[in-house]
């Protein structure tokens, strides 16, 4: 879906993996995705989409099917920067879905979980209801 879809087309993300309630994807570090030229580092914006889209992606994958849903609330706990090269892999977890609102968690980095780039709390407000 990922890789045909809008804004997340345009900035290259990649579906990796999924599982009943979580999803894994990737951002590759492009030159245009980063915040100034001379660090090479990824820019804050393009990570926020990567962890956005695969927080409500994984969101779909608890409820089974896709139902249309919102960003209520998206936290990141920015731990280090994406550097020059790295492609930044996110895995995003939904703990807990009520009748109108689903709770993710999810944790960003460039290859070693054990090294997060970015750590990760959202709220989505379930359609339909």
């Amino acid at each position: 879906m990922a890789r045909h879809v809008g804004h997340a087309k345009a900035i290259g993300l990649q579906f990796r993996a999924a599982g009943d309630d979580w999803v894994e994807m990737a951002l590759p570090w492009r030159p245009e995705l980063v915040a100034f030229s001379s660090s090479g580092i990824m820019a804050s914006g393009p990570i926020v989409s990567l962890v956005d889209t695969c927080s409500g992606v994984s969101v779909w994958t608890a409820l089974g099917a896709y139902r249309p849903s919102v960003t209520l609330d998206l936290r990141l706990d920015y731990l280090r920067p994406a550097v020059r090269g790295e492609t930044v892999v996110a895995r995003c977890h939904c703990t807990s879905i009520t009748r109108q609102i689903a709770f993710v968690s999810g944790v960003a980095h460039g290859g070693d979980p054990d090294r997060p780039i970015a750590r990760s709390a959202g709220t989505f407000m379930l359609d339909g209801v």
